[in-house]
């Protein structure tokens, strides 16, 4: 049984199905996931195997996870979904990560053929919806891009965007927040689980400057104002949490939107009043930068 090196948190009682190794495209600069991994699709044969040797390494769970980074790619992908969903009746959630740009040139006919198969939910990486921004970062995508796959998938799919906060530096935070918004509301993601910029790859050292931690929650509450379609929510990842020597100050927001828009915001605007005032008193507060670069905390 081979298993994916990376998934989801909201995967985490997933059973794991290595489709592919590494990533097709694999030039992010803020990403250090796949680098030391040779993109390869593995034989289906094994593929199938690890399906039915479940058993031996899972317990008994409604949701599987396809990886690594773009397994729709795979050749015989439409089969091995349908043969998990045979094997395994007892799943009702079959998901994957997906490249963008590969959803947004992908036939209909193909998405169509999935869904049939039995796959129900995309994870896709936006991470800006500000074209400058995607550039500087190697992204390989448009914000066109993104907005025809997110059109294109959700109609097949639930799907979620992840968006990372920060990428695009102090220098352009106003930009990222108000075009990432765009997106979105042109995309209607089911899901927006949100990440902090957190530097784990050395080629994206000094590439932009780092959000502080006032910075950061006020391109998270400029990015949620921003968002006006029905949504959920959440940054469910260390990465966006904050601290100071005590511990955690900060974990995030979740809910959805609109409903729970402004209890978000208000939480926001709270932790930004007591950061100030930390700020003041002398108190430092940490980012998951500072955090990771102390070796507190891994990702």
């Amino acid at each position: 049984m081979e298993f994916p090196p990376f998934r989801p948190p909201s995967e985490a009682h997933s059973y794991l199905i290595r489709v592919v190794r590494g990533c097709n495209w694999n030039k992010c600069l803020f990403c250090s996931m796949y680098k030391a991994i040779d993109f390869e699709q593995r034989p289906k044969e094994d593929i199938l195997k690890d399906i039915d040797e479940i058993p031996r390494y899972f317990p008994k769970s409604k949701s599987a996870f396809l990886g690594d980074s773009n397994p729709l790619i795979h050749k015989d992908i439409v089969e091995i979904v349908r043969y998990l969903k045979l094997r395994r009746p007892e799943v009702e959630r079959i998901t994957a990560y997906a490249r963008i740009k590969t959803i947004a040139n992908m036939p209909e006919e193909k998405l169509r053929d999935l869904k049939s198969a039995g796959l129900t939910r995309l994870h896709m990486g936006l991470e800006s919806g500000d074209d400058e921004i995607l550039r500087l970062v190697q992204k390989g995508i448009t914000a066109e891009d993104a907005i025809k796959a997110g059109k294109k998938a959700g109609k097949f799919f639930e799907t979620t965007y992840y968006v990372i906060t920060g990428l695009g530096g102090v220098e352009r935070s106003e930009k990222h927040a108000k075009n990432t918004a765009r997106v979105i509301n042109e995309a209607k993601p089911t899901f927006v689980r949100i990440r902090n910029l957190t530097i784990t790859n050395p080629e994206m050292e000094g590439v932009v400057k780092l959000l502080n931690a006032e910075e950061q929650l006020e391109e998270l509450r400029n990015l949620l104002e921003g968002i006006k379609v029905e949504t959920y929510f959440t940054c469910d990842h260390i990465s966006n949490y904050l601290f100071t020597n005590r511990g955690a100050i900060f974990t995030g927001v979740h809910g959805k939107l609109p409903e729970e828009k402004e209890d978000m915001l208000k939480i926001i605007e709270d932790t930004l009043e007591t950061v100030k005032a930390l700020k003041k008193s002398g108190v430092e507060v940490f980012t998951s930068n500072d955090m990771f670069r102390f070796g507190f905390i891994s990702l």
